[in-house]
C-alpha cells in the first residue's frame, strides 16, 4: 500500500476535501481526544462528511463537519484503492 504524508492549511483544508476526499474511502479522524475510524458515505459542499463508523459495537453514522472542527485536527487519514494519504493541518 503506497502511503503519503502531506500538510494543508486550515484554509485550504475544505477545498483539499472536496477536490481529493472519495466517497466509499476509509476515512480515520483524529482531532481533540476522538478518534473517529469510518467509510465515508457521502460529502457536502461545505466539507460535512457522512461516515459508516467501524468497530464491534459500534454500526452507526455520524455527520462531520470539518470546518467545525479544523482548528482542532491531529491528523486525517484517507484510503482508497490501495493508497493512502496522511493529512497533517496547521494554521
Amino acid at each position: 500500500m503506497n502511503k503519503k504524508y502531506l500538510t494543508v492549511k486550515e484554509d485550504d483544508l475544505k477545498k483539499f476535501i472536496l477536490d481529493n476526499f472519495k466517497e466509499d474511502a476509509l476515512l480515520e479522524i483524529s482531532y481533540n481526544r476522538v478518534f473517529i475510524p469510518g467509510k465515508i458515505i457521502c460529502i457536502d459542499e461545505d466539507a460535512s462528511i457522512t461516515l459508516q463508523l467501524k468497530g464491534q459495537l459500534l454500526n452507526q453514522r455520524v455527520d462531520i463537519n470539518i470546518n467545525e472542527v479544523k482548528e482542532e485536527l491531529v491528523e486525517i487519514t484517507h484510503t482508497f484503492d490501495e493508497e493512502s494519504i496522511v493529512i497533517t493541518v496547521i494554521d
